[in-house]
């Protein structure tokens, strides 16, 4: 009696099977044949893939080797680092600002230059800017919109602009921020949920002068929304994060580090609902906290060795562990998830 040897249809393949497959092996299935390697070198495909795609890792660059290499998140092993591989710039002072879907955009401050990074794939794409002085001290946002182009917001001290991947350009769209110019206010670091990106900003001279500033990446509008009252303590820690796609404002206060106390907000319309207060018991030092896109929180951990995730009970229980301590848009280390998204159009 002959064996029945089941077969997957071709269509079941490409749709349900391929997609769910780590990025790393995706390249040894173009080996398969030349239909194969067409099908899954196009964005369509790269665009189905990141869909299924949940394993966020730690990047790190080494700037004295000049290498990379990327970490799993917790329980750390052997098997989860990854082997060291070089950064592909030929100037080697590169500063993190961001990553969105397995892009990482970075600066390179010797040729004055930003760039769309795959570090999965080596695949990169170099971005001039007009206002790169501005880098540093502007504000910076990486985003998508609903046509899957990955842009840049710089909001700097001549107004905001826009870059396009699909596009290759830059442009400047009207938007009233004089009352909020960056030569006078700070501007943090984007949490990015749905379609719009929040950042905090606060007066460089006026002590308790914040506001929440969200763009609509869409209309490309900015909105102010309010803060909810802030305590006027001598320490005052400011922290956005996402958590199940709300945007949740963390602030801890207090004459010293050692007595710190915590509320923390949900975003509700243009309003806030107080959800918990924490009582820090005794200073710790921070870490850092990212946000998924999924609009959950990971954490870098003590060591800088590995991330983890955070839930709620996480936050509110070991909230010293997991506060933000930087005022600094760029970075050596960030979490990003591996994917086959191409930094070209």
């Amino acid at each position: 009696m002959s064996r029945i040897h089941p077969q997957l249809p071709y269509e079941v393949l490409q749709s349900e099977v391929l997609p769910r497959l780590p990025a790393k092996s995706i390249g040894r299935f173009r080996c398969v044949c030349k239909a194969w390697n067409s099908f899954l070198s196009t964005p369509d495909f790269a665009r189905m893939h990141l869909r299924y795609q949940t394993n966020y890792k730690l990047l790190l660059l080494d700037l004295l080797s000049p290498t990379f290499r990327t970490l799993d998140r917790e329980p750390l092993n052997h098997d989860s680092i990854t082997t060291t591989r070089p950064i592909p710039f030929k100037k080697h002072d590169v500063l993190i600002i961001a990553s969105l879907d397995g892009l990482v955009c970075v600066c390179l401050e010797k040729t004055r230059e930003l760039a769309f990074w795959n570090p999965l794939t080596g695949a990169y794409k170099k971005i001039r800017t007009p206002f790169f002085n501005d880098i540093s001290c502007g504000a910076l946002a990486f985003y998508n919109d609903s046509l899957n182009d990955y842009k840049l917001l710089h909001v700097v001290s001549e107004g905001a602009f826009i870059y396009s991947r699909r596009l290759d350009s830059w442009r400047k769209i009207n938007a009233p921020l004089e009352r909020y110019n960056v030569s006078n206010f700070v501007w943090s670091m984007t949490t990015f949920v749905g379609d719009k990106v929040y950042f905090k900003v606060h007066s460089k001279s006026t002590r308790g002068l914040w506001c929440l500033m969200c763009f609509d990446v869409e209309c490309e509008k900015f909105k102010e929304i309010q803060f909810p009252p802030i305590p006027c303590g001598a320490h005052l820690r400011v922290n956005l994060a996402a958590l199940n796609g709300c945007i949740h404002l963390c602030v801890a206060c207090g004459e010293t580090f050692k007595d710190l106390e915590c509320d923390m907000w949900r975003m509700d319309g243009d309003g806030w609902i107080k959800v918990a207060e924490i009582a820090i018991p005794h200073w710790k030092p921070f870490r850092e906290i990212y946000t998924k896109k999924n609009g959950n929180w990971l954490a870098i951990c003590k060591d800088g060795k590995g991330i983890k995730n955070l839930g709620f009970e996480d936050f509110a229980t070991d909230f010293y562990a997991y506060f933000v301590g930087h005022s600094t848009h760029l970075y050596h280390q960030e979490v990003y998830i591996e994917t086959l998204v191409s930094p070209n159009p």
